[in-house]
């Protein structure tokens, strides 16, 4: 299996990691010869960092060897909005795919994630700025009310579920804006992404993994033992996993299920003491429920986080790399931020950036061996929540890579979304055309005209959801 598409520096692009770097040099030398180990990660991003501390953990002498094409954070770990959250939101998709049960008992692992992450930063002093003041899915506009009620449904009589409505004046107080009412899952948190993922990193390589920056992969062979060729170097494993997140799309079968959007993002400079209540309640994340979302939060240092999804669309198993970057369309988004919070029309935007997300066809996160390489394992499909269930997967690989029959190797992810997208250009050009019809349809309702019937009816061609 080659991999011919590999991270840029765009990949680094966000101020997260450009604030965490200034003060964190200590970065791992590429590999440059031939080594050995028990198993071998693809991807120095929270999925890869925490299957190899879960490997360590489990079992201390073994030989783990990571791999990150730039420097570990880079890519999404890096470059999202940085909201830690579980899967409670997504329980109908999750019943859908594993059944009530088992449905119940991942969403609750999520929740134990969030509760482990804060537990590990603190135990290992990782400073990643945790704010715990919890999540606001909530309605800015008539047409979004109620968005949330076929998963309250779902959800009403499922111990641990932690999701609790909230009225129109206590969404408004969180939001800091006009909403609507909304739902609040208090267990939640916000924190910078960056500080956790190079956090992650230092704690690994403290246990004994041996990590190596710089060292894109080029090809993976299993015909024997596992074989991860790099540009200067290889690694023969017994197992391997490709924590690569939404370059995950070069592998055929995963790319079949994955929708390569993008979300743009941008941060002000910090904001006077009496603006800051323009955001709501300090720490809060918010999202509202347009097909399209907004969100926004309030940073540690007192700026405005405000990004946008659907704003881009990935061609191929290239389209990763072609999605970073700054935001292409900075005073569209700029002009959606003013226009969502006036009250700080006047203050400056610090910077922009862009990154991909890979939306499951189902919304899920899988975790699954590569088709025709067995002792080779992918992780990917978060579909722009992966913060706190990536933990969830990094327990879920380890055990794959182990071969341990256990619950997470029996766990309802480790199975593919059932469906299929078509190939490209069918897949790009039809995309394009449901993105720009989903624009048009939120764009519509927030202005409170009726959307068109052609229009309504190319939106219910979108396979992919939030929830």
């Amino acid at each position: 299996m080659r991999l011919n598409s590999f991270p840029t520096a765009a990949s680094q692009s966000s101020p997260w990691l450009s604030e965490t770097l200034a003060t964190d040099t200590s970065l791992s030398s590429p590999l440059m010869s031939t080594t050995t180990a028990d198993v071998c990660i693809v991807g120095g991003g929270y999925t890869g960092l925490w299957t190899a501390i879960e490997l360590k953990n489990r079992d201390h002498s073994l030989d783990v060897v990571l791999l990150e094409a730039r420097v570990c954070g880079s890519g999404a770990s890096g470059t999202n909005a940085g909201f830690l959250m579980n899967l409670w939101p997504k329980f109908p998709a999750l019943v859908a795919h594993v059944g009530r049960a088992e449905a119940i008992r991942i969403a609750q692992a999520t929740s134990d994630a969030i509760e482990h992450i804060i537990a590990f930063c603190s135990e290992h002093h990782i400073d990643a700025k945790i704010s715990r003041n919890g999540w606001l899915w909530t309605s800015t506009t008539e047409d979004q009310d109620g968005a949330w009620n076929d998963t309250l449904d779902a959800i009403a009589d499922a111990e641990g579920n932690p999701l609790r409505t909230v009225d129109r004046d206590a969404a408004t107080e969180l939001s800091g804006q006009a909403t609507r009412g909304g739902v609040l899952d208090p267990t939640a948190a916000t924190l910078q992404p960056a500080a956790l993922a190079r956090g992650l990193r230092r704690v690994a390589i403290e246990m004994g993994v041996r990590v190596f920056e710089n060292t894109p992969v080029t090809g993976i062979d299993s015909s024997d033992q596992v074989s991860i060729e790099t540009i200067e170097g290889k690694v023969t494993s017994r197992s391997a996993v490709l924590a690569i997140n939404a370059w995950a799309s070069a592998i055929p079968e995963i790319r079949r299920r994955l929708v390569l959007t993008a979300s743009d993002n941008l941060v002000t400079t910090p904001l006077a003491e009496a603006q800051l209540g323009a955001l709501g309640t300090d720490g809060v994340g918010t999202s509202d429920s347009r097909r399209l979302l907004n969100y926004w939060r309030s940073t540690s240092n007192g700026a405005a986080l405000f990004g946008k999804g659907g704003v881009g669309l990935g061609y191929g198993h290239r389209g990763a790399s072609s999605l970073y970057g700054a935001a292409p369309r900075p005073r569209d988004l700029e002009r959606q931020f003013r226009a969502t919070f006036p009250d700080l029309a006047d203050v400056p935007i610090a910077a922009t950036w862009r990154a991909p997300v890979e939306y499951s066809i189902n919304s899920l996160p899988f975790f699954v061996p590569v088709s025709g390489q067995p002792r080779v394992f992918v992780g990917s499909g978060y579909s722009g929540d992966g913060v706190g269930p990536a933990c969830l997967g990094g327990r879920i690989l380890a055990s794959l890579a182990l071969g341990t029959d256990d619950e997470w190797s029996r766990s309802g992810l480790t199975r593919l979304p059932r469906g299929w997208l078509p190939p490209e250009p069918i897949r790009f050009v039809g995309g394009q055309l449901v993105r720009a019809a989903l624009t048009r349809a939120d764009n519509a309702r927030s202005s409170g005209k009726q959307v068109d019937l052609v229009t309504a009816a190319i939106t219910k061609l979108d396979p992919t959801s939030w929830v």
